[in-house]
């Protein structure tokens, strides 16, 4: 495993000074949100040109973009904002074929209408699984055509929540791009800190099998649920690089939810560890 991060974790006027820090830190795996380049997360058009220069500038200072952000609300309670995500993401779909980025992370969605990464009791519906599944038939067709991997990520805010969940939703489309995007710290709700290996090793063997890419952020030692940087909270690192290893994950190790000023620590708490 290589550690990387997001190009968003450096605060720079360029991508191209986002990739030079990166290589001044010695991460060379990186999951770019196209806003480091000056450009809307999932642009409705592509700016081939713009685009090109993203390929050339990586190619200049070694990374490797392992990942691509194409967070949208999937089962958004507005269906023409879902219709416009679906059509934005076949041009993300189109941009990483182009760029060789192998991965899309994207989130499943919330039928809260103020905020896809807020809770809202209707997730749980039938109506909402409906929603979910049409819109995943959509983009993995456009994941099919350009031959990208698609990472779902579970989120405790997200009509996909919980391990069980991801593998229905999996076994939904058997056979297809869709996986999983594994991140240790969406596991866990404040009382299952107490489980913390059980609970890492239950989501393991659920979906452990189906982990395209992995995140490392941190849970805050708090009676609620916080995140901080990689070695700075209670999640079980060792653990969960040991399940990512015995699951036979080889891929990069990004890690989210830090600042440019706590990279180094982060960098060498979890290099220990790999």
């Amino acid at each position: 495993m290589r550690l990387g991060t997001m190009t968003k974790t450096y605060n720079r006027k360029t991508l191209g000074d986002v990739f030079q820090a990166m290589a001044a830190d010695g991460l060379w795996e990186a999951q770019l949100n196209l806003l480091s380049h000056g450009m809307e997360t999932m642009p409705a058009q592509a700016d081939w040109a713009r685009i090109d220069e993203i390929g050339a500038l990586a190619r200049q200072y070694g990374i490797h973009v392992c990942g691509l952000s194409g967070t949208f609300n999937m089962i958004d309670p507005d269906e023409a904002a879902r219709l416009e995500g679906c059509a934005r993401f076949d041009t993300l779909c189109e941009i990483a074929a182009r760029l060789n980025i192998p991965v899309i992370a994207l989130c499943t969605g919330s039928k809260n209408s103020k905020s896809k990464w807020e809770w809202h009791d209707d997730n749980d519906s039938p109506a909402a699984w409906a929603d979910l599944l049409r819109t995943t038939e959509t983009i993995l067709g456009s994941a099919e055509k350009y031959g990208v991997d698609l990472g779902v990520e579970i989120e405790a805010s997200n009509i996909v929540n919980t391990p069980a969940r991801a593998r229905r939703y999996l076994d939904a489309f058997a056979g297809s791009r869709l996986k999983i995007l594994m991140d240790g710290a969406n596991l866990f709700t404040p009382e299952r800190f107490g489980r913390m290996r059980e609970t890492l090793e239950e989501a393991f063997e659920l979906v452990g099998r189906d982990i395209v890419l992995a995140h490392a952020k941190d849970l805050a030692s708090s009676a609620e649920l916080a995140f901080v940087a990689a070695g700075e909270g209670v999640l079980d690192f060792a653990w969960y690089i040991e399940l990512l290893k015995r699951y036979r994950y080889d891929g990069p190790l990004v890690m989210h939810g830090l600042s440019e000023a706590q990279v180094p620590h982060s960098e060498r708490f979890l290099q220990g560890l790999l």
